[in-house]
């Protein structure tokens, strides 16, 4: 009895070595050699960890459907189980067996030498590799979920340990530890806690968060992460996460538009840049009418900047606006009185713009010193509060698009918010970090109360995935599906109370037409 235990344990501590680097290239698509993927419908070779299996069969090999096209369940149940007939996809073929499965890996045939679809990838790569992917798939889908256990889910934080950010990620911390603590005086989720598990990295390390989420990933300390305070495109984080199939909860520096993009493991709250630039574009067809109609758009060259640009393009045609001016400049180089020229000689009556505080009030200040006053219409997730200090003549054309609506003091959810930060100590610096952080808790219990005892990370997914209208009390209600991974598609608009220099609401929050 005690050999079989301790043989047990040794099976329950993780996976083999030969799984382990099979994992790797199912979730990477890096292996001990070189590997890369021939995609036979473009006709095009590009690394294999750029099309990991992964981002198609998912975690588990459960598959999915996207654009279109079902990726097949590759569990090795389902592979080796005899079918009677034609399958799903309408051939007939018999049982995989290891062969068969890497002939599928490299040629792209099924077991009777039938074509695969063109949409999947053919790989290139060692017999050792292959081998290892193999001996990965047949053990993928019964191997232990990452940060559950019996008694507890183990939640992931990001939180910088010094710099700007720092005080930040401690009111979040501290917030969501009460959460938590909530949550588990009620008695957990199905008989487990909730375990808040602060990573704490060093933002100006050459990595960013990176080796500390990778560290705490791989030591299969953590089910997901909640509310990070860090972790950028730039940086690697976000696109590590991704490609390990690890579930992000409102990330709080992160827009859509950033690495986190609209992947299927992220989900944030708030309208993404493009989507503000439709509201924006939307409250500005109804200020200006013919002939005064005749649109700028001013955009920074990074990735906020253009998908700004995209998004007032899009609605501008919707509204027949004239688009008399674009004008695009690199972060750090901007020179207010050529866009200033420029746009005067263009006749436009309004600016919707997409960059940086300093280069929006500089706009304003040259634009007003030559008595020009077009409407200027910016995101304030770029911007902030920086308009408030436009010269006073300006103050009256100044708008801003926030995403956030104005919470409901007396809802049910607001009290809660307010009793959890007076029980637990949090400060009231960062409000808005602090909502979002809130508003990700809801929507982690609620996931995780859909999901049930035997929860995974896809299934997690899955279940938030479906939320519809999910009322937090601090946001607008949140709904996600399979192809949106932003629960509040809109913004209100602010305009500037020309006394106070503070920004007062224009119209309500709504989403774009």
């Amino acid at each position: 009895m005690l050999l079989l235990a301790l043989l047990a344990a040794d099976a329950a501590g993780g996976l083999a070595e030969a799984e382990k680097r099979g994992r790797r290239v199912y979730m990477e698509g890096k292996g001990s050699g070189k590997i890369s993927a021939f995609l036979a419908g473009a006709g095009i070779s590009a690394p294999g960890s750029g099309f990991p299996c992964v981002n198609c069969h998912l975690a588990g090999g459960i598959g999915q459907r996207e654009g279109g096209v079902r990726s097949a369940e590759i569990t090795w149940y389902h592979l080796t189980k005899e079918h009677p007939g034609k399958r799903a996809t309408g051939r007939m073929h018999p049982a995989y067996d290891e062969e068969t499965v890497m002939a599928a890996v490299t040629k792209g045939v099924d077991p009777a030498g039938n074509a695969l679809d063109p949409a999947h990838p053919r790989y290139r790569m060692t017999r050792e590799d292959l081998e290892d992917l193999v001996a990965y798939i047949k053990v993928m889908d019964r191997e232990g979920v990452p940060g559950i256990s019996d008694n507890a889910v183990r939640v992931g934080i990001l939180l910088p340990e010094k710099g700007p950010l720092a005080e930040t990620g401690r009111e979040v911390q501290a917030l969501l530890s009460g959460y938590f603590a909530e949550v588990n005086a009620r008695g957990g989720l199905y008989n487990r806690s909730l375990a808040l598990v602060p990573v704490p990295f060093d933002p100006y390390g050459e990595d960013g968060a990176l080796p500390a989420a990778r560290k705490a990933v791989e030591s299969d300390d953590v089910f997901c992460f909640l509310a990070n305070v860090g972790g950028q495109s730039d940086d690697g984080t976000a696109r590590y996460l991704s490609t390990r199939g690890v579930p992000v909860l409102v990330p709080l520096l992160s827009a859509p538009e950033g690495g986190y993009g609209a992947g299927r493991y992220t989900f944030h709250v708030f309208a993404s840049i493009r989507d503000q630039a439709r509201v924006m574009t939307d409250f500005l067809a109804e200020r200006v009418r013919k002939p005064g109609n005749r649109v700028g758009i001013l955009h920074a060259e990074d990735g906020s900047g253009r998908a700004g640009a995209e998004g007032a393009r899009e609605q501008i045609g919707k509204h027949e606006l004239t688009l008399a001016a674009e004008e695009s400049f690199v972060p750090g180089t901007f020179s207010a009185p050529e866009a200033v020229a420029r746009m005067r000689d263009k006749a436009v009556d309004a600016v919707l713009y997409f960059g940086g505080p300093r280069e929006a009030v500089a706009f304003s200040r040259e634009a007003d010193g030559r008595e020009w006053r077009p409407l200027f219409i910016a995101p304030a997730t770029m911007v902030g509060d920086a308009l408030a200090s436009a010269p006073p003549g300006y103050l009256g054309a100044v708008f801003v698009a926030t995403p956030f609506d104005a919470p409901d003091p007396s809802s049910r959810r607001m009290q809660e918010f307010h009793r959890i930060g007076e029980r637990y100590g949090v400060g009231r610096r960062h409000r808005t970090f602090q909502f979002l952080a809130f508003s990700g808790a809801i929507l982690l219990e609620e996931g995780l109360k859909r999901a049930g005892r035997g929860v995974t990370r896809e299934i997690l997914v899955d279940s938030i995935g479906n939320v519809w209208k999910l009322e937090t009390g601090v946001t607008p209600p949140l709904t996600y599906n399979p192809n949106q991974r932003t629960g509040a598609v809109g913004a209100a608009i602010l305009k500037v109370d020309p006394v106070r220099r503070r920004f007062v609401p224009a119209t309500p929050w709504r989403e774009p037409r």
